[in-house]
């Protein structure tokens, strides 16, 4: 037990904390009192992750990266975000990007396609998430 408390603050990946962390990170970027969220998969490899997310009729893939500070969005996408090359072209590392892009594949098979069709409404790739927040509030 000892052991497992000194090996907790040693900078070891926590999945578990990493995919709550990056829920909230998700939810400060994208949610609202009058429209929530509902996260999806979270796929994590190294220092990035990919969060899907849905909101309403609406949703995205969100990409992390881990920094100084926790876990910071770098930019939401629709179905581009999901091939390998893309990722590479955002930062991510390659053996990251292709285990991203092969998890998140997997994961999303198991979803309904009326989610998966809600995703890939979200045309082209954005970093301006005060924006799109504001096109929701006038509907």
């Amino acid at each position: 037990m000892a052991s497992a408390l000194a090996l907790a603050g040693c900078g070891i990946p926590n999945t578990a904390v990493d995919r709550g962390r990056i829920a909230q990170a998700t939810e400060a970027h994208f949610g609202s009192a009058r429209f929530p969220i509902e996260l999806g998969p979270v796929v994590i490899s190294g220092d990035h992750a990919i969060a899907d997310w849905t909101q309403g009729d609406f949703g995205g893939r969100a990409l992390f990266e881990r920094g100084t500070y926790g876990w910071m969005l770098v930019l939401c996408s629709g179905d581009s975000i999901r091939r390998a090359e893309n990722l590479k072209r955002a930062g991510v590392p390659d053996f990251n990007a292709g285990w991203i892009a092969d998890q998140l594949a997997k994961a999303e098979a198991e979803l309904p396609p009326e989610h998966l069709a809600r995703m890939k409404r979200f045309v082209g790739t954005a970093q301006d998430h005060e924006k799109y927040l504001r096109t929701l509030e006038t509907k």
